[in-house]
């Protein structure tokens, strides 16, 4: 199985529950590659050749904030997206905690 840096996240945020996407990839990852001379807007597509120059932001990011997260995720068939193990008390109402946590990822 391949690693995936991609990730969406769920998190809340002033109370509030917000919906996220992340990379974690390192900067020499072939989504954090452009072609040398490589100028935003001047070139739609390229080849994994081209793409030498490391550091960049992430593609899949770019894509991702261009549709909006709430139109990325929804344009996918019905189903679940990911399933986490929560547990569940009470003490002045409800709550909902992860079982376990992974460390936060950074938005690059």
């Amino acid at each position: 199985m391949s690693t995936s840096y991609h990730h969406v996240q769920l998190k809340i945020e002033g109370g509030e529950l917000h919906r996220g996407f992340v990379c974690t990839a390192p900067e020499d990852a072939i989504c954090r590659r452009r072609p040398a001379g490589f100028e935003e807007g001047l070139m739609e597509s390229w080849t994994a050749e081209q793409a030498t120059e490391t550091g960049w932001p992430c593609w899949a990011v770019e894509w991702v904030e261009a549709a909006g997260i709430e139109d990325a995720i929804l344009g996918q068939e019905d189903g679940v997206l990911a399933s986490v193990p929560v547990a569940i008390s009470y003490d002045e109402g409800v709550s909902i905690t992860p079982v376990s946590t992974h460390e936060t990822a950074e938005v690059r």
